[in-house]
């Protein structure tokens, strides 16, 4: 048992960082390490509020107290799978330290065991969030009996054990799958793309859901209860079928059994089958190809960013969001004309439009994380014998490659639809402001990771999901969709986003006039 805890132990600490911020010298770790934990309380917190608000609201109308936990239960289930099928192989079976582990005296069931629990207990982490607050409702309000506290937090760290094991296992079949192929990760990333696009649909339809379960609760909550039985097995046994309660930690304590076993029997030849790389067959060497060093340089960063489906899935989201935002806006140009119009809202419009694509460019760029992705391979870009500025010039151009097009597409589809809505003025604004705020978030990016650096990992989801650089353009994000959309809103004047887009053009020029002057000193100081 002393490997398996200490292998537990070592897993949550790679994840959650609390060696670092107890033990590191060095205080730019340290602050990395505390934003991430600030982060995942945020996301906990946020978490917990609306849960706990929206089983508040339907107990006090009145709704079965079963409906709000088949209901929020569900969304954690499905949020569990999501993150599990986008992290499942890197966790559970591709790691870097594999042939230094595999060579100590531990069975491989302990390493498997305890790889499995690292997965689940970060998704145990967000199914607390979304349930407890529903649980302490319930008993608030209801009063339920003795044993609803040890059988609702038992229920409660079990709830994630179905999601992560349909979801790792998934990612995992698909990733041995096309393991072989020449372009594997362009397919398995499409595949979680795909998964991602489901996301979004699944994010526009949740208002409506929540809308028919108060008008018609116990219609909607057969239909979830009928696609995912082990909801209805949770909801129904913390408001009082203990039978049930017995069913559901039976069933989900033989799923989790079940599939670690398995992955015990093909543990190694899977690592074997997912660490295989692609080799061409009769190769001979023809024609070199070459280039200047800015576009070697651009290729290089274009390579690196997808092979990271992480990378990829993390920073394409926004581009996603622009496309999809400019279709439906699009096909729907002549509702949304009529309502705006019997509203009497054409005035915000503007801004409304300005504040949507600014958010959807600026989310996450390429360039927050495009230092950290070097990881321990950096001593290449310092050794390298070109300028420093051709080196973060590439990854710049990056960020603008990705984003641009579908950004200016999006803005021209804008601009032909609600031509009856919108000024000339206004158009001209709707180009210049959130091209310059995407300009802003590329070049201030790479300024923060530049300051924020995190060499030392050992997948890439740490960087993209957990960085400190990533975590703060966030908040970027926001605040710079709050300082350009306010004065708009405020102020009115047409004038007012051609000078709001000024102002973020000039401080793109400050940031990258200093990215530029100290390029050879931020790349010997990394």
């Amino acid at each position: 048992m002393k490997p398996l805890r200490t292998l537990i132990k070592l897993y949550l600490n790679s994840i959650f960082r609390f060696p670092v911020i107890r033990h590191s010298k060095d205080p730019r770790e340290r602050r990395n390490a505390i934003m991430g934990i600030v982060a995942i309380g945020i996301i906990v917190t946020v978490y917990g509020g609306m849960a706990g608000m929206t089983s508040l609201q339907m107990i006090s109308a009145g709704i079965d107290p079963a409906v709000p936990f088949l209901m929020i239960s569900a969304m954690a289930c499905v949020f569990a799978l999501a993150m599990a099928f986008a992290q499942g192989s890197a966790t559970l079976s591709g790691f870097a330290d594999f042939d230094t582990l595999m060579g100590m005296p531990i069975k491989t069931g302990t390493v498997v065991f305890a790889r499995f629990f690292a997965l689940y207990s970060v998704e145990a982490l967000y199914c607390a969030a979304y349930l407890l607050p529903c649980g302490v409702v319930y008993a608030i309000l209801c009063a339920p009996a003795w044993w609803f506290w040890p059988a609702f937090l038992v229920m409660l760290l079990l709830l994630p054990v179905a999601p992560v094991v349909i979801g790792s296992g998934a990612d995992l079949l698909i990733s041995a799958a096309f393991a072989g192929s020449k372009y594997k990760k362009g397919i398995t990333s499409a595949i979680k793309m795909i998964l991602l696009l489901g996301f979004i649909v699944y994010a526009y339809l949740l208002p409506r859901l929540t809308e028919s379960f108060m008008t018609a609760p116990g219609k909607t909550a057969d239909m979830i209860a009928r696609i995912y039985p082990p909801a209805r097995w949770f909801a129904e046994g913390v408001t009082g079928n203990f039978p049930l309660v017995l069913l559901f930690v039976s069933a989900s304590a033989a799923v989790c059994a079940l599939f670690v076993l398995l992955l015990n029997k093909t543990f190694l030849p899977l690592h074997d089958r997912l660490s295989a790389g692609y080799h061409v067959k009769n190769y001979r060497l023809g024609t070199l190809k070459r280039s200047s060093a800015a576009k070697a340089l651009f290729l290089i960063e274009r390579k690196r960013f997808f092979n990271s489906t992480a990378w990829v899935i993390n920073t394409i989201f926004g581009s996603i969001l622009i496309v999809v935002f400019g279709i439906v806006a699009a096909v729907m140009s002549k509702t949304l004309m009529q309502f705006f119009r019997q509203a009497s809202l054409e005035r915000f419009v503007p801004a409304l439009v300005t504040a949507i694509l600014i958010f959807c460019a600026t989310l996450s760029p390429t360039t927050c994380c495009a230092i950290s992705m070097e990881g321990k391979e950096i001593w290449i870009a310092k050794t390298l014998p070109v300028p420093a500025k051709l080196w973060l010039r590439a990854k710049l151009l990056l960020n603008l490659v990705l984003v641009g097009p579908a950004l200016l597409i999006t803005i021209t589809l804008l601009a032909v639809f609600y031509a009856g809505l919108l000024s000339p003025s206004a158009i001209v604004g709707l180009y210049l402001l959130p091209v310059a705020a995407l300009l802003f978030t590329t070049v201030f990016g790479l300024y923060i990771n530049a300051k924020l650096p995190r060499l030392s990992w050992k997948s890439d989801t740490e960087v993209v999901k957990q960085s400190s650089s990533v975590l703060a353009m966030l908040g970027v994000c926001f605040g710079l969709v709050a300082v350009t959309v306010i004065p708009m809103l405020a102020i009115g004047y047409p004038w007012v986003s051609a000078a709001l887009a000024a102002a973020v053009l000039a401080a793109s020029a400050a940031v990258y006039g200093t990215l530029m002057k100290n390029a050879e000193q931020i790349r010997r100081n990394l």
